[in-house]
């Protein structure tokens, strides 16, 4: 899977929303987004803007108050974080995955970082700007066929719910996925960081 097939609106799946995957190797994985893509305007080669400092209005997991130790609990800040978006410092979902890099190996933020998004976020995006929207996320567990964990190398399943909500007092349809998320350590007395996030719409 490649960058292209990750971000909010990357590709023409209606069911969802991000997801920037990239494996132990640094290589990028995969992701559904929200809406059809929207033309562009821009050259392939330049990247869409960086967004504006800030921080979504509802809180997001902090590192220091999520157990490190338990691979749960950090799969589930990393997809809380990289879902939760605001439309009036956010050029696209990049900015809200850059958000989650505390809880990222250094191989994936970094890859994360080399491979900023060219492509405008797309339709539903533009919908979402139009009444100054941020999400709010819920995640459920799911535990369909999931590997047992290692010491070092742990795995998660989550179905998520996205929600748009406008400050204009619109509330938008909710979106939906599954998201599957690796993370890796070095060994016991390290903490989980999440090394692939994939995508299921």
């Amino acid at each position: 899977m490649t960058a292209a097939h990750r971000r909010f609106a990357a590709t023409a799946v209606v069911s969802l929303v991000l997801v920037t995957a990239v494996g132990c190797g640094g290589g990028r994985a995969a992701s559904t987004s929200p809406g059809p893509t929207a033309a562009t305007g821009l050259p392939s080669s330049q990247p869409l803007p960086s967004g504006k400092a800030g921080s979504p209005p509802v809180p997001l997991p902090a590192p220091s108050g999520v157990d490190r130790q338990d691979p749960t609990a950090v799969s589930k800040a990393v997809i809380t974080v990289q879902w939760t978006v605001d439309t009036t410092i956010d050029a696209s979902q990049y900015q809200a995955e850059l958000r989650s890099g505390p809880f990222l190996a250094p191989d994936y933020l970094a890859g994360l970082k080399s491979i900023p998004p060219v492509a405008a976020p797309g339709a539903q995006w533009s919908q979402w700007a139009q009444h100054r929207a941020y999400t709010t996320v819920t995640a459920r567990a799911e535990h369909d066929d999931q590997p047992a964990d290692s010491a070092t190398l742990a795995r998660r399943q989550w179905g998520i719910i996205v929600t748009p909500h406008g400050r204009d007092g619109w509330t938008g349809s909710p979106t939906t996925a599954t998201v599957f998320v690796t993370m890796t350590r070095a060994d016991t007395r390290s903490p989980w960081l999440v090394s692939a996030v994939n995508v299921s719409s």
